[in-house]
C-alpha cells in the first residue's frame, strides 16, 4: 500500500492518480496509432481522448454519488477534486462522450469501436494497480498464500476489520485479504490479448467491441465474489454483479443482432434464370 507514489517537496503524486493518467494516455495513444495503421485512417486525434476523459470522469463521479449519497447530491459530479469514482459510471460516461465525438467527426462507430476497445482493458488493468497501491477495492479475508495484508489505517481493509472486531486497534497490519485489484488486472490483461488476437482475425465490424462487455462482465462478476468492500443487497449479489450481468446480456443481445445483419450481408443474391 503506497497511496503517495512520489513526494517532491510540497508536491505529492498519488499512486491512483498517476496510474489513472498513465492508463488514459496509453489507451488514447495506442488507439490513435492503431487507427493510423489503416490504409485510410479515420479523422480522429487525441482530442477525442479528451472528450472521453471528461465524459468518463463525470460518469464515474455521478455513479459514485448516486450509489453512496443519493440523487440529491448529483450536482457534485462536476466537483472533480473530491474523491469517489466508480468504474462502471466512467465506462458509460466515456462511451457516450466517444459516440458524440465520432458523430461530430462523422466517423463510423462500429469500425472505430473495434480499434479502440481492445485498449480499454489494457488501460483498466493499469488503473487497477493504482487501486492496489491506494488500498481501495480490497478483498475478503483469506488463508490463501497470496493473501495481502494492508498496513494500519482508518479505512480500507484494516479499518473495516477493526470495526468488525476481527483485529484490535494495536495491530500493525490487517488480516490477509484477497488481492482483488490484482485479480482484476490479471484478468483484464488476458482480455486485452484475446481482443487483440480477435481483432486481427475479425470478419465483421462490431464483433471486437462486443467482446469487451461480454468478457469483462464475466470477469467482474467473479471478482466481486471475493470483494470485501462491496455491500450485497440484491439477492446476495453486489450492485456491480448486477451491472456485470446486464453487460453480459447486452453483449449477447448485440451479437444476436449483428449476426442477423451479417447473415443477410453474407447471403448470396438470388438470381432468376432465363430460358432462351
Amino acid at each position: 500500500m503506497r497511496p503517495v507514489l512520489v513526494s517532491l517537496g510540497f508536491l505529492q503524486f498519488h499512486s491512483y492518480t498517476v496510474m489513472l493518467a498513465t492508463a488514459y494516455l496509453m489507451g488514447v495513444l495506442l488507439s490513435v496509432r492503431e487507427n493510423c495503421k489503416r490504409a485510410d485512417p479515420y479523422p480522429v486525434t487525441p482530442v477525442g481522448g479528451v472528450w472521453v476523459y471528461f465524459g468518463a470522469l463525470i460518469g464515474a463521479r455521478l455513479y459514485y454519488i448516486i450509489q453512496y449519497e443519493g440523487w440529491r447530491e448529483a450536482y457534485r459530479a462536476v466537483l472533480f477534486w473530491e474523491g469517489g469514482l466508480v468504474f462502471y459510471g466512467g465506462l458509460f460516461g466515456g462511451f457516450l462522450a466517444a459516440v458524440l465525438y465520432l458523430r461530430v467527426k462523422r466517423v463510423p462507430i462500429l469500425p472505430m469501436a473495434d480499434i479502440v476497445m481492445p485498449y480499454v482493458p489494457l488501460s483498466h488493468a493499469i488503473a487497477r494497480i493504482g487501486c492496489f497501491l491506494n488500498g481501495c477495492c480490497w478483498g475478503l479475508p483469506t488463508t490463501l498464500p497470496w493473501g495481502v495484508r494492508f498496513p494500519k489505517s482508518l479505512w480500507g481493509a484494516y479499518g473495516q476489520q477493526m470495526e468488525q472486531g476481527l483485529i484490535d486497534a494495536g495491530a500493525a497490519y490487517s488480516l490477509p485479504v484477497h488481492p482483488t485489484q490484482l485479480y482484476c488486472s490479471l484478468g483484464l490483461l488476458v482480455i486485452f490479448f484475446i481482443m487483440r488476437w480477435f481483432y486481427k482475425r475479425k470478419r465483421h465490424d462490431g464483433s471486437v467491441a462486443l467482446l469487451y462487455p461480454l468478457l469483462y462482465g464475466a470477469l467482474r462478476f467473479v471478482v466481486e465474489i471475493f470483494r470485501g468492500d462491496s455491500a450485497r443487497p440484491l439477492w446476495g449479489m453486489t450492485v456491480s454483479q448486477m451491472v456485470a450481468l446486464l453487460l453480459i446480456l447486452g453483449a449477447a443481445a448485440g451479437f444476436l443482432v449483428l449476426n442477423r445483419n451479417w447473415d443477410r450481408a453474407d447471403a448470396p443474391e438470388k438470381t432468376t434464370g432465363e430460358i432462351t
